[in-house]
């Protein structure tokens, strides 16, 4: 017998531990257990209960402390793993795309980031471009094109999560690829890569048959 989103019964007993360990240092032990037992069964599991809305944990009988809480675990976490595996002034990008995927860790919204390299396909840049959806508007190719301008960028990768979808790109996607390869080239910058993100798996747009022409 399986829970909700996959979770045993053997994970659901040690997610309510761990979540009733967390809020026992915000009430008491049995009131703790209680709100742990109630939000893991409502929610489906540990991780739906940490990126469920601030509103909804409200809901559930949590206090705004302990929402507030639990709505830190994701970009805590974020942050921690940047910092552990990706900082300490090493610059270079690692092959891999777990940086990318660790960036969008817990998001429920789309965000989209833009990763700029020198000729050594050193990083020089790695920050988010737009919070929203992947709209290129006016704005956000001004905002590209001032990034890259800025840090005399050589290459580009871009990246922005489908949260609550399948990493694979929309017909959207597509086009505003070809716009962001187009607005790079005129300032001599290669869009190497359009990488998409559905919780921990990510679609490369450039190593795919039906998108690699894109990137050529």
């Amino acid at each position: 017998m399986t829970a909700n989103n996959n979770e045993t019964v053997e994970m659901r007993s040690n997610s309510i531990k761990l979540l009733t360990e967390l809020l026992s240092y915000t009430t008491k032990p049995d009131n703790a257990a209680i709100l742990a037992n109630k939000l893991i069964n409502a929610c489906g599991s540990l991780s739906a209960v940490i990126e469920a809305p601030y509103s909804l944990l409200i809901e559930f009988g949590l206090s705004s402390n302990q929402a507030v809480l639990i709505r830190m675990i994701p970009p805590l976490s974020r942050k921690y793993l940047d910092n552990k595996y990706y900082s300490c002034g090493n610059k270079k990008i690692m092959d891999s795309k777990s940086k990318i995927i660790t960036a969008f860790l817990g998001m429920t919204t789309e965000r989209v980031i833009i990763i700029l390299k020198d000729k050594k396909d050193t990083e020089l840049y790695f920050g988010t471009l737009s919070s929203g959806s992947l709209n290129v508007s006016e704005v956000y190719i001004k905002r590209v094109m001032e990034l890259a301008l800025r840090y005399n960028a050589h290459s580009a990768v871009i990246a922005h999560n489908h949260p609550s979808g399948i990493p694979y790109p929309s017909e959207r996607d597509v086009e505003s690829t070809i716009k962001i390869k187009n607005v790079l080239k005129a300032v001599d910058v290669v869009l190497e890569n359009h990488i998409i993100v559905a919780g921990t798996k990510a679609f490369s747009m450039a190593e795919s048959e039906e998108f690699y022409e894109i990137f050529i």
